[in-house]
């Protein structure tokens, strides 16, 4: 089971929390303005690799078709790269399931301390997440059995709050389709789109790794995202309320991983049919939660994403990553003292089935906190924007 480990979602989270505004009735589509003109003293673009950030200016410059970013410094400096088109976002997603949440417990419909049964979240966990559940149980102090990295006791109950912190910090694939089901999809979409996230496309961790495990009751992984989305939330939702199925689910990925290569590259087209959006959508509807103009349930969902303490100059910082076979993703915000909001985002595919997931989302990390921070980075980005 340890060689699973390769397949799946980078943990991330970071710090904490300012006042509320209301909503805007209407919201526009997310957006972000032209670039301004490239310098004229560009020197050649850093050699190419996902794993370092001056890397990410290497591929931006040399495979353009495969990376979109955006970089606003929240003082007036933006700079972007396809930023509307659509790629698949892994767990950078789960911003929109936080958000969300936030509104959710805001209107009263969800409690933070309504308490969970470990049986009930785990009943949308398939093995295949790189280990993020297990880490988020023993991080808890939550006794599991060794041999299926379940809970020893499934009757345990623990905060909604606190399985939703999993999502964020762990990456925990369970507990985000625990939540899309508890909320309704209706609810996702209307999330998004108060952030300008519109026609989102509604996705279910859990369902696409089944249409991996059990391709042939999915349709093909060049069928577009409207004939997948729909099956892959109904294998999701047989899978948790169906023991046998689950089981049989489980025994059919294990017997998948035992070729890991032929595994790992399977898994890389898969992932390019996964759920997509755009790195404008995604900086939008970040920057509304954190801002506080996503309306009421703002202050609840950027609690869950500023998890750190401030930095000594007093800035405040949130992330959210997320990787497949090939992919990685990674959103960041700077809140600042002086009122000030950066954002950054940056989404790579083709990235290669065995490279090092957990390096790449260190240096994309690196990558955007110099973007956003420091002008000389950003007109490096804009040279080979």
């Amino acid at each position: 089971m340890g060689a699973l480990a390769v397949a799946l979602l980078l943990p991330t989270a970071c710090s904490s929390s300012p006042e509320v505004g209301g909503a805007p009735a209407e919201v526009p589509a997310a957006s972000v303005p032209a670039n301004p003109p490239r310098p004229a003293d560009c020197g050649p673009a850093p050699a190419a690799s996902p794993t370092s950030p001056d890397g990410w200016l290497g591929l931006l410059a040399t495979t353009p078709d495969d990376v979109a970013t955006v970089v606003d410094d929240g003082r007036g400096s933006v700079v972007s790269h396809a930023a509307e088109r659509p790629m698949p976002l892994a767990s950078a997603v789960k911003i929109v399931h936080v958000a969300a949440y936030g509104r959710a417990v805001a209107d009263g419909r969800l409690s933070p301390d309504e308490p969970i049964r470990l049986a009930d979240w785990e009943a949308w966990y398939l093995p295949s997440d790189g280990g993020a559940h297990v880490q988020a149980l023993d991080t808890l102090g939550i006794p599991r059995d060794p041999a299926t990295g379940l809970a020893a006791d499934p009757q345990r109950t623990v905060p909604l709050s606190t399985m939703v912190a999993a999502m964020v910090q762990f990456s925990d694939n369970a507990a985000t389709d625990y939540l899309r089901e508890r909320l309704g999809d209706d609810a996702l979409v209307e999330a998004a789109a108060a952030g300008g996230w519109q026609d989102l496309d509604v996705p279910s961790e859990l369902g696409s790794q089944l249409a991996l495990v059990r391709p042939q009751e999915a349709p093909p992984v060049t069928a577009p995202r409207a004939e997948r989305a729909p099956v892959e939330i109904a294998l999701a939702r047989r899978y948790a309320s169906d023991p046998a199925f689950r089981e049989d689910s489980q025994r059919r990925l294990i017997a998948q991983a035992t070729d890991i290569e032929a595994y790992l590259l399977e898994s890389e087209r898969w992932a390019e049919s996964t759920a997509v959006g755009s790195a404008a959508q995604l900086a939008g509807l970040w920057r509304a939660v954190i801002s506080g103009s996503f309306g009421p349930g703002a202050d609840v969902a950027r609690a869950q994403l500023e998890v750190g303490r401030p930095r000594p100059d007093g800035q405040v910082r949130a992330a959210k990553g997320g990787s497949f076979p090939g992919i990685g993703t990674m959103v960041l915000s700077v809140r600042r003292p002086d009122g000030s909001l950066g954002i950054g985002v940056v989404l790579g595919r083709g990235l290669g089935a065995t490279t090092d997931l957990a390096e790449v989302g260190t240096a994309q990390l690196r990558f955007l906190a110099r973007a956003v921070e420091e002008p000389a980075e950003r007109t490096r980005v804009l040279c080979v924007a």
